[in-house]
């Protein structure tokens, strides 16, 4: 539900790491300092930061899977990894207490197998020295 602040502030001027995060805009949520389009990566790290900030109440269909299909995996192809790094969230799950106290996303079960489908299917093996493969859940 949150950036991935503390992921991207390992890798934020790293050229050979791209890290992308879907997430609740900064705007309407914590951390109010980070995750915000903009914000990209700097030095030799400039471009390898992905940021996209979602409105709340997010669900599948509203925006994330926009979000996946038409921003995360292109970029993802574009950077052409070696391999592929899901630091999967869970407080986006509609019973979260974030979904609840919140405005927070409302994603579920099968939102979560839809991605993992997504990712597989772009990704089930990754051109390296040894071959990687997603699980498909």
């Amino acid at each position: 539900y949150h950036c991935g602040n503390g992921t991207v502030s390992l890798f934020y001027d790293d050229p050979s790491v791209l890290v992308v995060s879907i997430h609740c805009d900064p705007d309407y949520d914590y951390p109010f300092h980070s995750g915000f389009a903009h914000q990209t990566g700097v030095a030799d790290g400039d471009g390898t930061t992905l940021h996209i900030p979602l409105p709340p109440g997010t669900t599948w269909d509203s925006h994330y899977k926009n979000a996946l299909e038409e921003k995360a995996i292109p970029a993802i192809q574009k950077h052409e990894p070696q391999a592929l790094v899901i630091s999967l969230g869970l407080d986006t799950y509609h019973q979260d207490p974030c979904a609840i106290r919140r405005a927070g996303f409302s994603l579920f079960t099968e939102d979560y197998q839809k991605m993992g489908t997504l990712l597989g299917k772009q990704f089930s093996t990754l051109s390296t020295s040894t071959t990687l493969s997603l699980p498909t859940l």
